[in-house]
C-alpha cells in the first residue's frame, strides 16, 4: 500500500506527458497502472486495486490534487479517472 501513491502519481504525470487535457478528468486503465508499477519497479498482485483503494476512500497525492483533482472515479470494467474537484 506504501507504494500506491508513488503509482498514482506516476499514472498522472505519464497520462498528462501522453496529452491529457489537466482541465478535464483523466481517463486511465489497467495497462497505465501496469506501466506505471513496471516504471517503478513495483510488484503489486492486482493493479486495480490501487485505484480501488483510492475511490472515494482516501485523499489523492499532494502531486495530482495540486492540479485540482480530488478523486478516483470506477467509469467501467478497467477504467477509472481522475475527477477533477
Amino acid at each position: 500500500m506504501r507504494n500506491y501513491p508513488a503509482t498514482l502519481v506516476r499514472v498522472f504525470e505519464n497520462r498528462v506527458e501522453d496529452g491529457a487535457d489537466t482541465d478535464e478528468d483523466v481517463t486511465f486503465d489497467k495497462a497505465d497502472l501496469q506501466r506505471a508499477t513496471d516504471e517503478l519497479d513495483i510488484d503489486v498482485r492486482e493493479v486495480t486495486e490501487i485505484a480501488s483503494a483510492y475511490s472515494s476512500t482516501r485523499n489523492l497525492p499532494d502531486e495530482i490534487a495540486a492540479h485540482g483533482f480530488g478523486d478516483i472515479e470506477h467509469v467501467e470494467g478497467d477504467t477509472y479517472r481522475f475527477v477533477r474537484d
